[in-house]
């Protein structure tokens, strides 16, 4: 889909969506991924199961896709889960 038509996710509406601890978590792990002057190319987010870990992905992955839109030509989400 060519650039123009599409538009970016509302990330007042992900935010919404999501705990406390949920939002802090994908903030947590956006700072650490883009704005630290040491940052890092991986993070584990590793918990109990049914506490969010996809909808973190999700927000994390909504405020990369703000911070590289104007920056980079082109933008791959590669999201790996188990479902066992």
């Amino acid at each position: 889909m060519p650039a123009s038509r599409v538009t970016l996710p509302d990330l007042n509406e992900i935010d919404r969506g999501l705990k406390d601890f949920q939002r802090r978590t994908a903030t947590a792990v956006f700072r650490q991924l883009y704005q630290r002057t040491r940052s890092t190319h991986r993070f584990l987010v590793a918990d109990e199961v049914g506490l969010g870990k996809t909808l973190i992905a999700r927000a994390v992955i909504a405020r990369a896709l703000h911070h590289l839109w104007a920056k980079v030509k082109r933008i791959d989400v590669v999201y790996i889960c188990s479902n066992t």
